[in-house]
């Protein structure tokens, strides 16, 4: 799968599970070292400029989940580390009214 498809895949999963009239979708990950899922945290900026937060259903999460974990194999199998272990956090950003996603990994 190439960088682009994966940016769109996590993208569309978050759109999907993002409450009616947001203008932006953020989402705070970390994924657990094991495979077993992660800890996420997601909030969103209303149409009158609100911060608020919401919690999708537990398939959106799962896919999301595994949508990150193809995110950190396609870093590891580009060797886009560093020399560093594959990164375990990221913040992903996504402007509904324009369309765009931005992903920031952590490292620890």
């Amino acid at each position: 799968m190439q960088y682009e498809d994966l940016y769109r895949r996590i993208g569309q999963i978050i759109f999907s599970c993002g409450p009616q009239g947001a203008r932006e979708l953020i989402v705070q990950a970390e994924l657990f070292a094991d495979d077993d899922g992660g800890q996420f945290q997601f909030d969103y900026i209303d149409e009158n400029g609100e911060p608020d937060w919401f919690e999708p259903d537990a398939r959106a999460i799962g896919d999301l989940s595994e949508a990150l974990k193809d995110f950190q194999q396609y870093f590891v199998d580009n060797n886009m580390t560093n020399g560093l272990p594959v990164w375990r956090k990221c913040a992903i950003n996504l402007n509904v009214q324009e369309e765009a996603i931005s992903i920031d990994v952590q490292y620890d």
